[in-house]
């Protein structure tokens, strides 16, 4: 199967990571370029080879169903094993999601409640102490 692109990569990123706002939009294609060149033009990375932070990103990907982990026992001298794990990118469903939504859809509503500062859901008008005027 055919290597995923960078622009893949991104589409499938915004349709999930973006959409439910785990990732910033502005660092969707920066997440997909990080990732694929972990890969190269490899299907696996070895999981040792990433930095913690890359990791992170990687297990983001992972709850999203875009790259899966798997691990594999080898047996080294003096009969010790050895637990190797790795990453495989989910080039179907990456491919599938990247498609099913050309861009992130936007909640309008959420943007407006975004956009409205915490000092403004304060319901007192003078501020959290303020007591109602006392009857004559």
């Amino acid at each position: 199967m055919a290597s995923i692109t960078e622009d893949e990569l991104t589409r499938a990123i915004e349709a999930t990571l973006v959409v439910h706002g785990k990732v910033p939009a502005d660092q969707a294609r920066p997440t997909a370029r990080v990732v694929l060149n972990y890969f190269g033009l490899e299907d696996s990375v070895l999981d040792n080879k990433l930095s913690s932070e890359d990791r992170d990103r990687f297990y983001q990907l992972e709850e999203e169903g875009l790259l899966t982990s798997e691990e594999e026992d080898a047996t080294v001298s003096r009969g010790k094993t050895w637990r190797i794990h790795y990453w495989l990118l989910k080039k179907d469903r990456i491919r599938d999601v990247g498609q099913r939504s050309e861009a992130p859809v936007v909640d309008e509503a959420d943007q407006v409640y975004r956009s409205i500062a915490d000092r403004e859901w304060n319901r007192a008008p003078d501020g959290p102490t303020a007591r109602p005027p006392s009857a004559p």
